[in-house]
């Protein structure tokens, strides 16, 4: 194919409406998630704090959100927030940095408070571990697992055999379907983007070195990916 300019692979699981002035974005997700049954009767609890930490939390979440009580609602992400915020929710906290470990440095919730923490079954113990040395009570659900998506396998192995200028990966998840599919010298010769160091780790497990934005979030990656070409990197 001929193009007019560099391209980026992005491999996030959910596509985005970014934009870029400098690549042609091509978005090749590498996961996809499904929705696991938990017991519904926790539900019926009431909870200081919803915590909901991606928009795949969210999504999977949608239907029990007028089932459960709580009183406030967190955020990480400013994607989940504006996610939440799309079906009529506020967010009254969400961490400068959109990571975990800014929700940690910053999170406002005290000793006693009765936390809902509905996550992917393969989700970090970080935050939940964090929460109830601060003295709350944690109810941690496994709410959906992330899966390969198969149909991107011929898709991501076309474009890779086009020499990128440069791949993004945003999950650990992410990472292991990559690499369950390719071997890591794939990746020679071109960029890779990561958002979150546990991300960069996954990689470096691989042999693989990235690069990471300050913010974690899809758009300071290209930005940074965007200042990096016109640097002649």
């Amino acid at each position: 194919m001929n193009r007019s300019r560099p391209f980026l692979i992005m491999t996030q699981s959910r596509e985005q409406e970014c934009r870029s002035d400098r690549f042609a974005l091509h978005h090749v997700p590498l996961i996809t998630t499904e929705r696991l049954s938990f017991d519904a009767s926790l539900l019926e609890d009431g909870y200081d704090w919803l915590v909901l930490t991606s928009r795949n939390a969210v999504e999977h979440f949608l239907p029990y959100m007028d089932s459960v009580k709580f009183d406030r609602l967190a955020s990480i992400g400013r994607k989940t927030s504006e996610s939440l915020e799309s079906h009529g929710f506020t967010v009254d906290f969400e961490p400068p940095d959109y990571s975990q470990e800014g929700f940690m440095a910053h999170f406002t919730a005290q000793p006693g408070d009765r936390v809902l923490y509905p996550v992917s079954e393969r989700a970090r113990p970080l935050l939940y571990e964090h929460l109830g040395r601060q003295g709350c009570t944690v109810t941690r659900i496994a709410l959906y697992r992330p899966t390969d998506n198969g149909a991107s396998r011929k898709v991501l192995q076309e474009l890779l055999m086009e020499k990128p200028y440069g791949i993004t990966f945003s999950s650990p998840s992410g990472v292991r379907t990559f690499m369950k599919w390719f071997a890591p010298g794939m990746l020679k010769g071109m960029t890779v983007a990561a958002i979150g160091h546990v991300t960069a780790e996954a990689l470096e497990e691989y042999g693989v070195s990235s690069i990471q934005p300050a913010k974690e979030t899809v758009e300071d990656m290209i930005l940074m990916l965007e200042e990096r070409i016109d640097r002649g990197v």
